[in-house]
């Protein structure tokens, strides 16, 4: 893969031209990380305000009311409702009643018992996906594959 750069101060707005030959798993998670750029999360940890990138979040779960944002080594705490969680960050897929996982960061998905799953993060943790959300999860996929054109 190449990469041309170029600084044009004439320019109004930046933009991103992306040339590829097949649509491939790292040229959509360019795309994405496109789209998502700019988009952070104010959370709270240990009485300090934090801004985290969305795309460094593997999954977010309700914990006592609260939100909460796991990255690879952290954990964040946010006022904000999973719900509107949800309909906010695209690349979030609802996998359980209180739990929403980041799936370009799903490693791999493995059957459970009573038609649950459970996805490996990326960095090794796993989550489960509840039964009722297992379609969801698995359509999502399907889509990306699609869209990736595998």
């Amino acid at each position: 893969m190449k990469l041309t750069t170029r600084k044009d101060a004439t320019l109004d707005d930046d933009y991103v031209d992306v040339r590829y030959r097949e649509l491939t798993p790292t040229i959509h998670q360019i795309f994405q990380l496109c789209e998502d750029t700019g988009s952070v999360l104010l959370c709270e940890k240990d009485g300090a305000t934090h801004r985290v990138d969305v795309n460094d979040v593997l999954y977010i779960e309700t914990v006592d009311r609260k939100s909460c944002a796991y990255t690879k080594d952290e954990i964040f705490v946010m006022p904000t409702p999973l719900a509107q969680l949800e309909k906010a960050l695209t690349h979030f897929i609802r996998i359980s009643r209180t739990m929403l996982v980041n799936v370009f960061k799903i490693k791999s998905v493995s059957s459970h018992l009573n038609y649950r799953l459970t996805a490996e993060m990326s960095n090794g943790e796993k989550v489960i996906i509840s039964r009722h959300y297992r379609s969801i999860l698995e359509e999502a996929i399907n889509d990306l594959a699609k869209e990736l054109g595998e």
